[in-house]
C-alpha cells in the first residue's frame, strides 16, 4: 500500500516552477560599457525650472522671533471656550456687511479693531489678547487687508476657523 501511495505522488508531482526572470543594465560598471548606441536616437531632454519658480529666497534678512509671555487665561484654550460661549465676539454688530477699504481704516485702535483676510474682515479685538505673538504683532495688519502678512507668517492657521464668531463682513474694493 505505502508502495502505491508513493508511486502515485511522484507521478503526480508539480511541475518545476520556470527560472527567475533576468534583468540587463546598461550603466556604469555594467558588462556593455562602450556601448553608447542604445540611446542613439533618443532627444536629449534638460530640465529647467521657469523663472521664479522653485527658487530659494534671496532675502538674507531674517525676522527675530520673539517669545511672548501669555497672560493667564488667554491661552488658544480660552479662546476655543469663549467663542463656544455665545459671547458678542462681534463687537455689536448684528449684520453681514459690504465694507470698504476706507471703512475698514476707520478702526484701527486697540480697543476697535477690524482686519481683512481673504476678503472677509473680522473684528479682532477680542482677539487681541489671545494673540500668540502678543498684541504688537497682530496690530500691524489694523484697519487694513491683512492676507498677504497672514500668509508670510503662518500659512497653516485657517483664519476662518480661528476667527469665524468675529465675521462682520466682506471687503469690497
Amino acid at each position: 500500500m505505502l508502495s502505491a501511495l508513493s508511486r502515485a505522488s511522484s507521478s503526480s508531482a508539480a511541475p518545476a516552477p520556470p527560472p527567475p526572470p533576468s534583468f540587463s543594465f546598461d550603466g556604469p560598471g555594467s558588462d556593455d560599457e562602450g556601448d553608447d548606441n542604445d540611446n542613439a536616437d533618443l532627444p536629449e531632454i534638460k530640465i529647467e525650472p521657469e523663472p521664479d519658480t522653485l527658487l530659494a529666497p534671496t532675502s538674507t534678512k531674517k525676522r527675530v522671533r520673539v517669545k511672548v509671555a501669555i497672560e493667564k487665561g488667554y491661552s488658544q484654550l480660552d479662546w476655543g471656550r469663549l467663542q463656544r460661549s455665545g459671547a458678542d465676539l462681534r463687537g455689536g454688530v448684528t449684520q453681514l456687511a459690504r465694507i470698504t477699504p476706507e471703512e475698514l481704516a476707520k478702526h484701527k485702535t486697540k480697543e476697535d479693531c477690524w482686519q481683512a483676510y481673504g476678503g472677509k474682515v473680522y473684528n479682532v479685538t477680542p482677539f487681541i489678547k489671545y494673540h500668540p505673538g502678543g498684541v504688537p504683532e497682530l496690530m500691524r495688519a489694523n484697519g487694513r487687508d491683512g492676507t498677504e502678512l497672514f500668509m508670510k507668517t503662518h500659512a497653516w492657521v485657517n483664519a476662518d476657523l480661528m476667527l469665524d464668531g468675529c465675521l462682520v463682513g466682506f471687503l469690497v474694493r
